[in-house]
């Protein structure tokens, strides 16, 4: 019983932690990806370590189909970017705080054209 117990508190506890640092970065992969001029902007906190960034998507029919694999055309130069799971991670430098954009090609299983556009990232 004990051992639910400690399980469930430590399921609760990563619960919250990522919402947080979900939370904490906030923005929007915005518009134009469909033309190759997508343009998109979060923000986060430097004490927040990463921002998770959802893939753009392909609309069909009312239906969204995440643009899952990623070919980076432009690196971030303040900070890494990487594909995990369900989008990019970027993580900024140590002691960076400002603006830092990177740039990428999507496209998806299945579906023709591609989605193409940049992300800026502001640290705070």
């Amino acid at each position: 019983m004990r051992a639910l117990s400690v399980a469930g508190t430590l399921l609760m506890i990563g619960f919250f932690s990522i919402s947080t640092a979900e939370a904490a970065c906030k923005g929007t992969n915005g518009r134009g990806w469909g033309s190759g001029g997508g343009s998109g902007s979060f923000t986060m906190a430097a004490a927040d370590k990463v921002c998770n960034i959802s893939f753009p998507g392909f609309m069909n029919g009312g239906k969204r189909t995440p643009a899952t694999n990623v070919r980076i055309t432009r690196q971030p130069k303040s900070g890494k970017l990487a594909v995990a799971g369900k989008g990019l991670v970027y993580t900024p430098a140590a002691g960076f705080r400002g603006k830092d954009t990177f740039c990428t090609r999507n496209t998806a299983p299945g579906v023709s054209g591609s989605l193409s556009g940049c992300v800026t990232v502001t640290v705070r």
